[in-house]
């Protein structure tokens, strides 16, 4: 228990470091290097505390950046000042707008959503989207369709822990200059899932707009996935104290 409670403020502390030095303006696209982007939201912690793989491709990222309210509150209960909150649904876009003339291909959701997300950036004007691929197929899979079709910028959206362990594996081969851990990005962007009013998201209550949506698919994790991600903060730092 007390080396997953050690796991789990390390990452606490490199999410609040890479996001305080987190800078869209001056982020540059490197081609001899890998630069891997994920997010921390409380689920993902969750995942940290029970899986030592996943905390090794989430250490290391280059950026780990704070998603939602229940990592701000961890923060906090850590001596962490407020940090900017990261979520790729908004961050995404603006990477994208950033390096529009990058080749960029897409891995995860489905087929209806990705169809549709490309329709929607074409619309933005982004008509660099090279490849676009569901996120049920093997690891394997991508890794070798990146390394034949050498895309810039690479976003996952196929969901924990499959986008990140995959991420860690394209970063350590050096397989394109950018990696992102999408999550649901795609499924937002595209429309197939509704995204809470503005303000609501405002409220840091985005995640109770989405508990009423899909009650049956988050109707765990957003009750005792959110009492045991608090159990998980409050034995790690209890641990750390000692």
């Amino acid at each position: 228990m007390q080396d997953k409670a050690h796991k789990v403020a390390q990452l606490l502390e490199k999410t609040y470091a890479d996001s305080k030095r987190w800078d869209l303006d001056t982020l540059d696209l490197v081609e001899e290097h890998t630069t891997c982007i994920a997010f921390l939201n409380a689920h993902a912690t969750t995942f940290v505390y029970e899986n030592p793989d996943f905390y090794e491709s989430l250490s290391g990222a280059d950026y780990v950046l704070r998603d939602g309210i229940g990592v701000k509150i961890a923060l906090k209960l850590f001596g962490y000042d407020d940090t900017e909150n990261l979520n790729g649904t908004d961050l995404i876009p603006k990477l994208i707008n950033k390096w529009k003339e990058k080749r960029i291909a897409i891995f995860g959701a489905s087929d209806e959503a990705l169809k549709e997300c490309n329709k929607k950036l074409e619309q933005s004007g982004i008509t660099s989207v090279m490849s676009m691929e569901h996120g049920f197929h093997d690891p394997d899979f991508y890794l070798e369709l990146v390394e034949k079709q050498k895309p810039e910028i690479v976003i996952l959206c196929m969901g924990m822990p499959k986008q990140e362990l995959l991420a860690l594996e394209m970063k350590s081969r050096n397989l394109c200059p950018v990696v992102i851990c999408g999550g649901g990005w795609a499924d937002f962007y595209s429309g197939i899932k509704k995204r809470a009013p503005e303000w609501v998201r405002k409220l840091s209550l985005e995640w109770l707009h989405r508990l009423v949506s899909e009650p049956k698919r988050l109707g765990k994790r957003y009750t005792f996935g959110i009492l045991y991600f608090f159990y998980i903060v409050a034995v790690s730092k209890i641990f750390i104290k000692k």
